[in-house]
């Protein structure tokens, strides 16, 4: 484990509505909002604004922790973008890779023996503490939908006073609600085995559905947050409303329009398609969805939601530390950039130099760091943002984007294109994503690229232009990287920062080379036992663990 030291404020438990018996659900909270409270604009407000804090929750053994941070760190790491090799929050274990064979032909087999499936298992209890890596991701969603749940219920109960232009201020606020419970519905769907639809604020049920039946009601309620902003316009009521439930380090002022937030809701549908199905299971009606969608999805100019911190990262929900940026930036480096992910960038990317720089020797970790498996070594260092940087800090800048953004939005059109015959109309955007992102690299449309050529670029751009964007997992299952080798998965020619003992030939240093990484990562979690030793499934409910 690695020592954290970070300071913490106070918020409420992570003990979310679907961890108790019925019972003891319909006990009022006093630390709950008031009947009365939600009744004001002001109170309503917070009450929206507040919903940020349920990101946050007690785990055992690691203290107040960010539950949505730890489940995208889960899922970088998985998709082997980032790598971290402590045992903290269970990362250790979700990034365990079964085997590295090397270039010599000897496979180095994890120091635990095992897949990553029966670590994972062996972790899944109450007693596990924060090594459960099933627990972050349920929690979050589940904290959020039922914060969402008492919104829309405070929302439509017709003795709440609002001033102004009503109409607006409660279509903002309703599908601010809709719009963040069918977000968490789609992150549960697309990592879990099953999931409940809850309807209602402190009211669970012991129905688990399918991950499927989770996409789907997703998918239905961002539709119903559009549908709530219908014939509305962002009028000054409308815009002092979204700044007043937005957070302040999560660019309020970057108001999100009715138009704005369809497109980021079809993107959205989009990408809930494209990443739970695998890409050899994709038809051609699939194909023309994700097409359809994304012709009316994020746009260069849209304003998407974002994940930021404060100056002090102190008034926000990451402490200084329990941020994607925070996490990896050269002051903590808590995680580390995959030698996997580098391996991507053509020569001459500009995007490279920017973002990333090349240690000296002297300056580097050790290869296999503390001996916990040989995916855990890098030579690189991530530049901060505020050293020219985008995706690392050490004093609290920059954001990233959530849900969504143009890039995620063009490349998935793009990748549709090609897969439905259109190579150089899917090639032409493959290249209008790097100019925007200023990669400075010749272009790939007019080539004479072959079907498989033009996928292996949408491929590698997807990695470049959306790291840590939430999609690495998802691209690495679809595309049956994580699959074992046996059943033709893995990755061939993954690049392998190796220790001095395992190069051969002569070397003195250590150096990366060429290897093939059996993954056998499982598709999708377990249920988390913290949920089912109190909600244990009905007679009704599909599978809940591998």
């Amino acid at each position: 484990m690695k020592k954290i030291s970070i300071v913490i404020f106070t918020i409420f438990g992570m003990l979310a509505f679907t961890s108790c018996n019925k019972d003891k659900l319909n006990i009022i909270n006093p630390n709950s909002p008031t009947s009365a409270s939600l009744l004001t604009e002001s109170g309503i407000n917070s009450f929206a604004l507040g919903l940020i804090n349920r990101q946050l929750g007690n785990v055992q053994n690691a203290g107040t922790s960010n539950l949505f941070m730890w489940g995208l760190v889960h899922e970088s790491a998985m998709g082997d973008e980032i790598f971290m090799p402590y045992g903290n929050y269970g990362v250790r274990w979700s990034n365990q890779v079964y085997s590295v064979k090397i270039p010599n032909g000897t496979e180095v087999i994890n120091p635990f023996g095992v897949t990553q499936l029966v670590s994972l298992q062996g972790f899944n209890s109450r007693q596990a503490g924060d090594r459960n890596a099933f627990l972050y991701e349920w929690f979050w969603a589940y904290n959020y939908i039922a914060q969402c749940n008492t919104l829309l219920a405070a929302v439509n109960n017709p003795a709440l006073s609002l001033s102004g232009d009503v109409a607006t201020k409660k279509a903002v606020l309703k599908a601010w609600a809709l719009w963040w419970k069918g977000y968490a519905y789609s992150r549960v769907g697309s990592m879990y085995l099953a999931g409940l639809i809850v309807s209602e604020s402190g009211v669970t049920n012991p129905n688990y559905v399918s991950n499927t039946a989770m996409i789907t009601e997703a998918n239905k309620t961002m539709d119903e947050a559009v549908a709530a902003l219908s014939g509305i316009t962002a009028n000054a009521d409308y815009i002092a409303t979204f700044k007043a439930i937005t957070a302040s380090y999560n660019s309020p002022n970057d108001v999100i329009t009715p138009s704005m937030w369809g497109h980021i809701v079809n993107t959205m549908k989009a990408r809930n398609l494209l990443a739970n199905k695998k890409v050899a299971a994709m038809t051609p009606a699939d194909w023309a969805s994700i097409i359809s969608l994304t012709a009316n999805g994020i746009v260069p100019g849209d304003k998407v939601f974002q994940f930021g911190m404060t100056p002090d990262g102190v008034n926000d929900v990451s402490a200084n530390f329990q941020h994607l940026l925070a996490l990896i930036g050269t002051g903590n480096e808590f995680t580390f950039v995959s030698e996997r992910l580098i391996q991507e960038y053509k020569t001459g990317d500009a995007r490279l130099t920017k973002n990333f720089t090349l240690r000296p020797l002297s300056d580097r970790y050790p290869a296999n760091i503390r001996s916990r498996g040989l995916q855990f070594g890098t030579r690189w260092a991530v530049n901060n943002v505020e050293d020219g940087g985008l995706f690392a800090t050490n004093n609290n800048a920059g954001s990233l984007a959530l849900c969504g953004s143009f890039e995620e939005n063009s490349l998935m059109t793009a990748e549709a294109l090609i897969n439905t015959n259109q190579i150089e109309a899917g090639l032409v955007i493959v290249d209008r994503v790097r100019t925007a992102q200023e990669a400075g690299i010749p272009a790939v449309a007019g080539t004479g690229l072959n079907l498989a050529q033009a996928k292996e670029e949408v491929r590698r751009e997807r990695r470049v232009a959306l790291f840590l964007r939430g999609t690495a997992f998802y691209d690495a299952r679809r595309l049956g990287f994580t699959a074992p080798v046996s059943a033709g998965g893995g990755r061939a020619n993954a690049m392998v920062y190796l220790p001095e003992s395992l190069i051969g030939g002569g070397a003195t240093v250590p150096d990366v080379r060429p290897c093939l990484m059996d993954y056998r990562y499982v598709d999708y979690f377990d249920v988390p036992l913290n949920e089912l030793d109190f909600n244990a499934p009905s007679s009704l409910s599909v599978p809940v663990k591998n």
